[in-house]
């Protein structure tokens, strides 16, 4: 490559940018890191929008609101004045297996947090922990009427053994009726819990819940629950309806959008981010529940949104009747294997790629965990993988190379057609046209081959970059192969500068892979081309290691393939070129 003064200009302008962006958004203010969900507080006026489209409340209204003889509800609302001493808080229960802690509160009667041992903050100091109920009025698992605010006046059964957990309180509703409600929780297979609500009338008068809401857990983005940074939060609501359609919506939308009205009869909905999501599922289709607040992350003066998404139903009790609702959920990473065996399209909240490529991205990912199975190491199982998608396009790649050997066999000859006929251009498209006939050459030979790789390639990407699999997992140097190998940093005058070894060595292998390819271009495309690797540089140059694992080997591997077909058949377009 020729450093002209215009390459030049443009190289040391890539530098600039490469390393000034970084303390230049920080100085600016545009971009700070993002804590632990451990230091996130809610905010004093904060806002909750409801399914129902109404209008948000805010807590601050709230928190000015008279409160005198007021009885604290489980969700943070108040029930009518009444003269009934408030029950003294209970101790926290948990419920626990190898993977799932779930601590729940007695006295509330919901999940207060939900804790994943297998899964560390970005600080590796503690394990993950998710929905701590400061967005939602009740926390996970929790059930109230929107309609029929009530309040416990006795705890009668707060038992746990092994991994089932059950809990009865005696209730009254704010017209002073009662009746019990028993909750239990079983801890079933890895990240699933089994949960039944059992309402007993114990009032003299028939008792009618409008509005029955079971809350499925509130989820944050990944970069607030555990620190990590995060180039695709994919922060999004999923459900899957009665009629077997899939539907999801991102988290920022806009309210038109979000909410769905009126609210559709579901088989389970859920809440998730980059690698974690909470689903909610029932036997019985039930009617979808969404709330969607803000946090405040520490004293700055951004928020975060935090989604809420439940099951809404309207029960019936005569004097002395009861009745049973069964519910499953689940809170945990996203695994395609989980998830499948949690619920019918429960895979498709992966979220690995757009449209058709997330099937193409799960099937990969499936290949991964599969071969890692067999090595158990995701570093050794990433270069397989790519190994075996490009020996699969070996003969397609091969093709592309001839074609734009030849191509550039006769590029003299087309430029002589250019001169000659430059002021006809209709001319000029039939004389070039001829000559590709009489070469045998397929003008678009090399791109064709090429085009059939991109959308594998792509899958291959973002199952990369969206895999839970590959966090804080190492290989060689690099410490987590979800995040960028940087393996020390130099102090310079006013910012870190973190040097990054395979991205440098995929740079380094981009520009050999040019020069050796063959390129029928003018001289203004080859520079544009040549001086593209550093262009990527500079906007992946923070990218995952197992992402730039990947491309490495994938480089490699063409340079491999473009040399031994220099040596097997690459001049194959020179006697072409001589029987002219």
């Amino acid at each position: 490559m020729k450093f002209d003064k215009e390459t030049l200009i443009a190289f040391v302008i890539c530098l600039v940018i490469l390393f000034g962006w970084d303390p230049l958004c920080r100085y600016m203010g545009w971009y700070q890191p993002v804590p632990a969900a451990s230091a996130v507080t809610a905010t004093e006026g904060s806002t909750t929008a409801t399914a129902d489209g109404g209008n948000a409340v805010s807590s601050a209204e709230n928190a000015s609101a008279p409160q005198a003889n007021a009885t604290p509800e489980p969700g943070g609302t108040t029930a009518a004045p009444s003269a009934a001493k408030p029950l003294e808080p209970l101790p926290l229960q948990t419920l626990h297996n190898e993977k799932l802690a779930l601590t729940l509160d007695p006295l509330a009667g919901f999940v207060e947090s939900i804790t994943l041992k297998q899964y560390l903050d970005a600080s590796r100091t503690a394990p993950v922990t998710i929905d701590q109920t400061s967005n939602a009025s009740v926390g996970a698992l929790g059930i109230r009427d929107l309609l029929n605010i009530w309040h416990p006046v006795q705890v009668l059964k707060n038992q746990l053994d092994g991994n089932v957990y059950t809990l009865i309180r005696l209730m009254r509703t704010a017209d002073g009726r009662q009746f019990e409600l028993e909750q239990r929780f079983e801890l079933d297979k890895a990240y699933t819990t089994k949960v039944y609500y059992t309402f007993r009338n114990r009032s003299a008068t028939p008792l009618s819940f409008e509005r029955l809401v079971v809350n499925g857990g509130d989820v944050a983005p990944w970069m607030a629950v555990s620190g990590d940074k995060v180039r695709i939060p994919s922060h999004r609501m999923d459900f899957l309806t009665a009629d077997d359609e899939f539907f999801d919506v991102k988290a920022d939308a806009k309210d038109a959008k979000f909410f769905q009205n009126p609210p559709p009869q579901v088989i389970w909905a859920g809440a998730g981010n980059k690698y974690f999501v909470s689903l909610l599922a029932s036997d019985k289709p039930f009617t979808l529940y969404q709330e969607r607040g803000s946090r405040v992350l520490n004293n700055r003066n951004d928020s975060t949104t935090i989604l809420t998404v439940g099951a809404q139903q309207k029960l019936e009790l005569a004097v002395g009747a009861e009745k049973t609702l069964a519910f499953r959920f689940y809170a945990g990473p996203k695994v395609i294997g989980l998830l499948d065996d949690f619920a019918p399209e429960a895979g498709r909240v992966m979220h690995l790629a757009w449209g058709p490529l997330d099937y193409l991205a799960r099937l990969l990912l499936w290949a991964l965990v599969g071969l890692h199975g067999w090595c158990h190491s995701y570093g050794v199982s990433i270069i397989i993988l790519t190994l075996l998608v490009r020996i699969l396009f070996y003969p397609a790649t091969a093709k592309a190379n001839a074609s734009m050997k030849r191509m550039q066999a006769v590029q003299p000859k087309l430029q002589e057609l250019r001169e000659k006929y430059k002021d006809n251009p209709q001319l000029l498209s039939a004389k070039t046209m001829e000559l590709y006939r009489t070469e045998k050459i397929n003008p678009f030979g090399g791109c064709l081959p090429i085009l059939l790789q991109i959308p594998v390639f792509f899958a291959l990407y973002a199952t990369l970059d969206g895999a839970v699999e590959l966090r804080q997992v190492p290989f060689l140097w690099a410490h987590d192969l979800a995040a960028a190998d940087t393996v020390m940093r130099i102090p310079l005058y006013f910012f870190t500068l973190p040097i990054n070894p395979l991205v440098l060595i995929m740079t380094a292998l981009m520009i050999v892979q040019q020069r050796m390819t063959p390129m029928a271009m003018d001289p203004m495309q080859k520079k544009m081309m040549m001086a593209m690797p550093i262009v990527m540089l500079i906007f992946l140059y923070d990218l995952p290691s197992g992402l730039t694992l990947y491309w490495t080997v994938s480089n490699i591997f063409s340079i491999i393939q473009l040399r031994l077909q220099r040596r097997n058949g690459g001049h194959a377009a020179a006697p072409a070129a001589k029987k002219q």
